[in-house]
């Protein structure tokens, strides 16, 4: 899972090299991308929960909540994000630092978690592998999408 951290990463730093030009930003598209994102990072969060509850009442109980915690603490971030988007003020350089930011907490909670994902059932576990790559990658083609708008 690190290996995709990095690859956005470094995905979003060259995207992000080039200059903004004002008024060349198609605000229209960096909120329905900010909403996508939304979806795809619920959707995926709230897939691994199902998955690790279903594995293990107690065990996947303890994952849902360090996901929820992860959430709780990324909200406020990602609010001033969108609020950012609204005020038209967000820039790429600016997104790829956020983007770090949450990243690094959601890492950080799956991080903590990773010995009870890998207690539950290999099946369950296997699948929970599964649904958070394929969210992370759709993520990541979304947040370069967004930089991309913004370095326009």
């Amino acid at each position: 899972m690190k290996i995709v951290f990095v690859v956005l990463i470094v995905a979003v730093a060259a995207a992000s090299t080039t200059p903004v030009k004002p008024n060349a930003i198609d605000w229209a598209k960096v909120s329905e991308g900010m909403e996508a994102t939304h979806e795809i990072v619920f959707n995926g969060a709230t897939k691994l929960k199902e998955l690790a509850v279903a594995g293990d009442k107690d065990i996947g109980g303890k994952i849902a909540a360090a996901i929820d915690a992860a959430a709780a603490k990324g909200q406020p971030l990602f609010e001033k994000i969108l609020a950012q988007v609204e005020d038209q003020t967000l820039t790429a350089v600016v997104y790829r630092d956020y983007l770090e930011i949450l990243d690094t907490l959601w890492e950080d909670a799956i991080e903590n978690v990773r010995d009870l994902i890998y207690s539950l059932p290999e099946e369950v576990h296997k699948e929970m592998t599964s649904v958070y790559n394929d969210a992370y990658r759709a993520h990541v083609i979304t947040a370069i999408s967004i930089v991309r708008l913004l370095s326009q």
